[in-house]
Order: C-alpha cells, then sequence, then structure tokens
C-alpha cells in the first residue's frame, strides 16, 4: 500500500523516520527557543507597553523617537515577556504580534521535543504548504499588529 493511502479512501501524510542530523538540529532549535522563553521568564515587562528589550542592552527605537509612531517591532519583546509571565491578556492588547511569537516558540519546542522523543520527522506535516503560505500569513498578522499598535499611540 503507498504511504499516501490510509484505510479506507482518506489520504494521509507519510510519517518518517527523523535522520540522526534532523534530530541534532531539532535538538539546537530546542536549546534556541527553550533560551528565547527562559529570557522571555528573566525579564520584567516594560510597563509602558514598549522598550522591553533595552534591558538587553539594545537601543530605543529610532522610529518610535523620531516619529511618536511604532516601528512594526515596538512592543514585540514587552508581549512575549508578557505572555512569557502568563499575563495573556495583557500581551494580546500590548501587542498582538508578541503572543503570536510566543505562541509560535511554545508551538516549537513541543514539535522538537516530539521529534526528538518519538524519532519521527514532522518536516513533511509542517511543510505541506510550502514556506509560502506560512510567511505570508505571519506577514499579514505583522502586518495587522502594527497597525493596532500605530492606531493605540
Amino acid at each position: 500500500m503507498p504511504a499516501t493511502e490510509g484505510r479506507g479512501s482518506k489520504a494521509r501524510l507519510p510519517w518518517p523516520r527523523a535522520s540522526g542530523t534532523e534530530r541534532l538540529l531539532q535538538g539546537g532549535v530546542l536549546v534556541i527557543l527553550t533560551g528565547s522563553l527562559a529570557l522571555g521568564l528573566a525579564l520584567e515587562p516594560s510597563e509602558t507597553g514598549t522598550g522591553t528589550h533595552s534591558a538587553l542592552g539594545l537601543p530605543r527605537c529610532g522610529m518610535l523617537a523620531l516619529t511618536g509612531h511604532p516601528c512594526p517591532t515596538c512592543g514585540v519583546t514587552t508581549s512575549f515577556v508578557l505572555a512569557a509571565h502568563g499575563r495573556f491578556h495583557d500581551a494580546l492588547v500590548n501587542q498582538p504580534f508578541g503572543l503570536i511569537c510566543f505562541l509560535l516558540v511554545v508551538a516549537g519546542m513541543l514539535v522538537t521535543v516530539a521529534t526528538l522523543t518519538t524519532g519521527r520527522s514532522w518536516v513533511p506535516m509542517l511543510t505541506v504548504y510550502g514556506v509560502a503560505v506560512p510567511a505570508a500569513v505571519l506577514l499579514t498578522l505583522a502586518l495587522l499588529s502594527w497597525a493596532y499598535k500605530w492606531m493605540r499611540t
């Protein structure tokens, strides 16, 4: 029976074994994602809704300083940190894309743990639509979040 056919007439994706290289890469991805989450937990969110990144030694947003309006990423770090602290509503209200980034990090951690523990590759399932569709969705969400943040300032 071909790998794309299941019981009855329902088609399914193959679920191949992850190669050693893929598992090693997934382990590296897990370390990076876990570090991002740990950093989010270690930082304190800015009460102004932007500027949390300055605790990392990064400069203030030039666009915000010059125009008084946020750049596309203003508030993303603050919202990520708010979400890491369990303040999901505050994260959503502050900068929706920061909450989306947090949820993607958590989902990425789950997928990498699943690959490492089951030995199965999730790559075919995650890339069934290619890169264009997820990239377009993320770009659209980022732009909508920026418009939302812009209107709130």
